[in-house]
């Protein structure tokens, strides 16, 4: 076993929850010894913050875009760090596939009304599905989760669902900006300094010696010692590294599949037709975006839980696989069979996408009451990302978690 220097602090985790709060440490206190541990390689830090090239596009792998309305600490971010981004509107609309034809506001204020009704009687400790379901029954229920394009909100606090999740974003039109993630994480990361990241260091255990003395352990068997830790990972890890604090079953993870082809060119002109913009259709695929037409590059499918999963091992980029994948656009956007040709395909399925809250329970007056006692498990130990944010599944809430807790008074703090 090799003991490696002490450190001030060290950061579990290289996504943008883990790089953010190092940058934000260093601003404050320049001369703190810090070291951000990220389980991936090089290439993957950054998290589910990334961009790759697909058949001579850039595309996302992870996050898509931000919200110029909402997502302030990341104008913010890109301003401080110079980096370049533009606006651009977002107007999902559904298939004429789908029937009957959307309509979310209207279901959506139904069902606000109703649990703004139940609600005055006695606290609702339910799901949206345990709650929607029976008010709107099944039919109309499962029309809704198509034409939202997500099912990510099913076993969620209903009340968080209702007014935390941001509905509106599936089927408002809205201004979003495109960032270049890579651009960003790069840059951010040079403010933290390589030399302060270690990549390919997957922390196993961390184990708090004594008041403000903590030893953390790696896969590698390397062992570092510090007097402060930042959990910044994805609520699986946290559970692992801290097996003992029921708090954290209460949020869960939730697998994302974002699915990239390249058609001929006969092909995109067809597919130009159908899918002008963001389109949710029904089935698997949930959503399909142009990338580039002009290369006949689209996101083909965007999906999560049981459809990503459903699609996971179809992603191969085979000639089978291809025409599956033609087939299933053919039905979703009701094009004629055989019209379609993918020359390939590109998958980015993360495991744990996002997160979301169970109802609430246990000694919590409030979501804001419970996030405030997650994040700050013991002494001299903080816990930050969008999972435990009440912006969960955006950059903004990563970050909003970070600046709630990564603080003068905390890196002040004697431990």
């Amino acid at each position: 076993m090799s003991v490696h220097n002490k450190y001030d602090i060290i950061i579990v985790g290289g996504g943008i929850s883990g790089l953010y709060s190092a940058y934000k440490i260093l601003k404050m206190a320049p001369e703190t010894k810090l070291l951000v541990l990220e389980g991936h390689k090089k290439q993957w830090l950054g998290g589910r913050l990334g961009n790759e090239m697909f058949q001579g596009t850039q595309v996302v792998t992870g996050a898509g875009v931000g919200r110029k309305e909402k997502d302030y600490l990341l104008i913010e971010l890109l301003r401080e760090l110079k980096v370049p981004y533009n606006e651009f509107q977002v107007a999902p609309k559904p298939a004429q596939t789908i029937s009957p034809p959307c309509n979310v506001k209207k279901l959506i204020n139904i069902l606000k009304k109703q649990f703004k009704e139940k609600s005055a009687i006695a606290p609702v400790k339910k799901t949206f599905k345990e709650f929607a379901l029976p008010i709107l029954g099944p039919d109309l229920y499962k029309n809704l989760t198509i034409c939202l394009g997500y099912t990510d909100y099913e076993n969620e606090d209903v009340y968080d669902t209702l007014y935390n999740y941001g509905l509106e974003d599936n089927f408002d039109t809205w201004t979003a900006l495109h960032v270049p993630w890579k651009l960003l994480v790069e840059a951010i990361a040079k403010k933290v300094g390589i030399k302060n990241i270690h990549c390919s260091s997957y922390v196993t255990n961390i184990e708090q010696l004594s008041h403000c003395n903590f030893i953390v352990k790696t896969d590698k068997g390397n062992t570092y010692l510090c007097n402060k830790v930042i959990l910044a990972t994805t609520i699986s890890s946290v559970q692992k590294l801290l097996p003992n604090d029921p708090i954290y079953q209460q949020i869960h993870g939730q697998t994302f599949l974002r699915l990239y082809g390249k058609f001929t060119k006969s092909s995109t002109e067809i597919v130009k037709q159908y899918v002008p913009g963001y389109t949710i259709v029904p089935g698997p695929l949930k959503k399909i975006i142009p990338m580039d037409t002009d290369k006949g590059v689209y996101m083909i499918a965007y999906s999560d839980n049981e459809d990503a999963k459903y699609l996971k091992d179809r992603l191969m980029n085979t000639q089978k696989n291809r025409d599956y994948f033609c087939e299933l656009l053919e039905e979703a956007l009701g094009i004629p069979k055989g019209a379609l040709n993918l020359i390939s395909i590109k998958d980015y399925y993360w495991p744990v996408g996002t997160h979301y809250y169970e109802p609430l329970h246990g000694p919590f007056k409030n979501r804001k009451d419970f996030i405030k006692k997650a994040q700050n498990p013991m002494t001299g130990m903080l816990v930050v990302g969008e999972m435990i944010s009440m912006n969960q599944g955006w950059t903004q809430g990563a970050l909003e978690s970070v600046e709630s807790v990564v603080t003068k008074k905390w890196l002040n703090s004697e431990c």
